[in-house]
């Protein structure tokens, strides 16, 4: 498959890591940060590929953009909405920064899939993976509602509630279980030291 230039390629990277300990973006595999993986990851698929976080200073490395929030402490869906603000495309894919091992094939399937839904995502083992999927820069009005609503109220609970924009916005959930690229750790987030070792352990032996 040819590169998407018609979609903008987004890495979530503004999680507080609080039960890593440590920026897991930042941590080592095989002798490269778990977010330069990602990257390279993406590289052959789109043309434009964009960091989401509010330390830009971490992320220069990587030679991306590096675009940071407009409402802080609004979890991933300010990100969401950033990166939308900041889009160039109608179609954007994002990708949550400790999902090591995200495929390509999946990817592609997700990209390609044929749909008029504003949001399309994978679910799997009854899942909804809400940060591994494509969202149209046409929802970027419901977002920032949602996230002017949070404010207003200073309701915490509605900082994550990507869930809350699902409902909101005509969503495609795809079940990708039975799909032949599917393998028990293609979501496996990695948010713990454990977590970690594991990854590790599952690099050490590709």
């Amino acid at each position: 498959m040819s590169q998407q230039k018609n979609i903008t390629a987004f890495i979530l990277s503004g999680g507080s890591s609080s039960r890593m300990g440590e920026n897991k973006a930042l941590l080592k595999i095989n002798g490269k940060h778990l977010i330069q993986l990602l990257v390279d990851l993406l590289d052959p698929l789109f043309t434009n590929i964009i960091i989401s976080s509010n330390n830009i200073e971490q992320y220069k490395f990587t030679g991306k953009e590096i675009v940071n929030d407009i409402f802080p402490g609004k979890g991933p869906l300010a990100g969401i909405h950033a990166c939308l603000k900041k889009s160039s495309t109608e179609k954007n894919f994002f990708l949550s920064c400790d999902t090591p091992f995200i495929s390509a094939e999946l990817i592609n399937y997700l990209c390609d899939y044929q749909t008029n839904a504003d949001i399309i995502i994978p679910e799997a083992e009854n899942i909804i993976q809400k940060l591994c999927g494509l969202y149209s820069k046409n929802i970027l009005s419901k977002v920032e509602a949602i996230l002017l609503e949070s404010s207003a109220n200073n309701n915490s609970n509605l900082k994550g509630s990507i869930f809350e924009l699902l409902e909101e916005c005509s969503t495609k959930i795809i079940d990708v279980s039975k799909l032949k690229f599917y393998n028990h750790n293609l979501f496996f987030n990695m948010n713990t030291p454990k977590d970690y070792e594991y990854v590790k352990s599952k690099f050490s032996n590709k």
